[in-house]
């Protein structure tokens, strides 16, 4: 990156570049996204080149623009018109600057809000010929016949909840609401038909509940060509792992021919000797398979086709030949999902950590320690053991749990009815009341923010942690709560009685973990996975016949750990992980 650009990041604070989602873009992943976006526009029969237009909405330093301008052929450039846009004018001034001497008829890069000109009945940000004083259309005809972005990543809770309702009424998005989503829309409407959008974002969008809506408008106004997950590469600064998709504006294209689909992830070395390459990008470049050392690291490049649903709630999936035929075979012996069998919630919420949560209850004033049935061991991450716990590390923490079942609904205490604990709330509700959102919601200022019925807790379930490298399900004792940080399954009144084990057989298996790779792959840096509710509640469970001889094989796992034979529970483990395989008409591959 060019000096000037330097000086104006070296002024930006973290709060900033949070609060705006500022991550330039590096110049050799500027020109992979570029070159990807330039060749697969080419490649459409009958594309003209002689009077181009094109837009980088949130262009920074111009980098990005820079990079397509040089990608196009030279013939291109001589009646190429280049757009671009940024809140910050300094940022602007620069991409202006180093536009100048990039050959193209016309450079145009303004400083302003892409979104509130391209969604408010203001005059456009370009001139587009329309009278001065004519207020737009709410869709706008389209601008560019190229779009390349890198746009601002800014989560709902950094936006905050008036931005992002505004937000979501001018593009009618629904759910949380990230503002690169509204970028995506606005960008499509500046977009002419058939044009092309070269987006470089957050992968995120693949596979959360999040990224539904996004997945939805992408299969619905374009024909997606090349999506490329970069997984924990680290290519640049933001925090989010990136991705990129390249697509045609073309409404319901989904007929059309397959989306390239390729993925690359951080992973052990290779035993045997792998094939070397200076940068990630490069060994992209070179479309090779397979396992790749760069600069010490190996990275796993996985290429197949993207995978969609009819339902946009569906994650997007990398598949192969091999891989459709194996989730077939599953789907064939399955009897259902785990949805079917349990519900799946998150655990308890409190955000006042420091009041509800301790491990030094015995130690306060006797007159300030809750009364013992308010007090239940808590399950958190930390403890989180593969098929059961060690009880001595859990009992240490408890949670205040200021809730009693009342029939068949969950209210909170009566405080008059708990002296002791009444007298240590009202020590701390200061604290307690300065979360306003409590209040607001109408709750009383003791309460937690997201708990569950008391009587949940004394029922037979399973919990795991929300983030981890691998699956890590275990049986939670009677009365132990589970804290937020994992979540946590209850079978359903109607569920053959030994379900539950039969659910802890699978999904500690190999089996499962190799099917949340291939349905789901929410992974974060290092491997650690995001076990998230919505992943989990689809893992498949055997044909009802075969859960007796799970639950039957768990148990004598569960015997032997709890005896402490650690060899024979070894064994056990690899028998269990062999019969979930077969009960599922697979062989395990060793």
């Amino acid at each position: 990156m060019v000096q000037a650009t330097n000086e104006i990041l070296a002024e930006r604070t973290a709060v900033e570049i949070k609060a705006n989602g500022i991550h330039y873009t590096p110049s050799e992943l500027a020109q992979f996204l570029a070159q990807s976006l330039v060749a697969a526009f080419l490649s459409e029969p009958g594309i003209q080149t002689k009077s181009l237009t094109v837009l980088d909405p949130a262009c920074g330093d111009g980098e990005l623009l820079l990079a397509l301008t040089n990608a196009l052929p030279a013939t291109a450039r001589r009646g190429l018109r280049v757009l671009g846009c940024d809140i910050d004018a300094d940022a602007a001034m620069e991409a202006t600057r180093r536009l100048e001497t990039a050959g193209a008829m016309e450079i145009d890069i303004r400083c302003g809000d892409f979104l509130t000109r391209v969604s408010s009945e203001e005059e456009d940000l370009f001139d587009l010929g329309i009278e001065k004083n004519r207020p737009l259309e709410p869709r706008l005809d389209g601008v560019a016949d190229l779009i390349i972005s890198n746009p601002p990543y800014v989560r709902t809770q950094v936006l905050g909840a008036r931005q992002a309702g505004s937000l979501a009424r001018q593009f009618g998005l629904k759910g949380r609401i990230d503002l690169y989503h509204a970028f995506v829309i606005a960008m499509t409407r500046a977009l002419r038909p058939y044009g092309s959008l070269g987006l470089l974002t957050s992968n995120r969008f693949l596979t959360t509940q999040a990224g539904a809506s996004l997945r939805g408008w992408f299969m619905n106004e374009f024909n997606l060509q090349l999506l490329i997950d970069l997984g924990d590469t680290k290519l640049f600064e933001a925090a989010v792992l990136p991705a990129i998709l390249i697509a045609r504006r073309e409404k319901m294209a989904r007929a059309h021919k397959q989306c390239v689909f390729r993925r690359v992830y951080e992973t052990t070395p290779a035993s045997a000797p792998c094939s070397t390459h200076q940068t990630v990008l490069a060994a992209l470049r070179s479309e090779y398979c397979g396992t790749v050392n760069v600069a010490g690291k190996s990275y796993h490049i996985e290429t197949g086709v993207l995978r969609t649903a009819s339902k946009p709630s569906v994650p997007w999936v990398l598949s192969c030949d091999k891989t459709e035929k194996w989730i077939e075979t599953i789907d064939h012996n399955k009897g259902g999902v785990f949805a079917d069998y349990g519900d799946v919630r998150v655990g308890i919420k409190t955000t006042a950590d420091k009041v509800f949560v301790r491990e030094d209850w015995d130690s306060l004033p006797p007159d300030q320690q809750p009364e013992a049935e308010l007090l239940h061991p808590l399950i958190t991450h930390h403890v989180a053991q593969r098929w059961s716990l060690a009880s001595s590390e859990c009992r240490m923490r408890r949670v205040l749990y200021p809730y009693i079942q009342s029939g068949e609904r969950r209210q909170p205490i009566n405080l008059a009815d708990y002296p002791r604990a009444r007298r240590y709330l009202e020590s701390r509700r200061a604290i307690l009341e300065g979360r306003q959102y409590i209040i607001e919601a109408g709750r009383e200022w003791f309460e937690i923010w997201v708990p569950q019925s008391p009587s949940a807790w004394t029922t037979p379930k399973l919990a795991f942690p929300d983030i981890s490298e691998s699956n890590v399900f275990f049986l939670c004792p009677s009365g132990w709560v589970v804290n937020g940080d994992c979540y946590w399954i209850s079978p359903k009144p109607h569920a053959h009685p030994e379900v539950l084990k039969a659910i802890l057989a699978v999904a500690n298996s190999s089996l499962a973990l190799r099917y949340y790779d291939v349905m789901f792959h929410n992974k974060l840096y290092a491997g650690r996975r995001r076990f998230m509710s919505q992943y989990v509640a689809q893992f498949p469970l055997p044909k009802e016949a075969r859960i007796p001889e799970l639950a039957e094989a768990v148990t004598q796992l569960l015997n032997a750990k709890r005896q402490n034979n650690e060899k024979a529970a070894l064994g056990l483990e690899n028998d269990v992980d062999q019969l979930v395989w077969d009960s599922f008409g697979l062989v395990k591959k060793i």
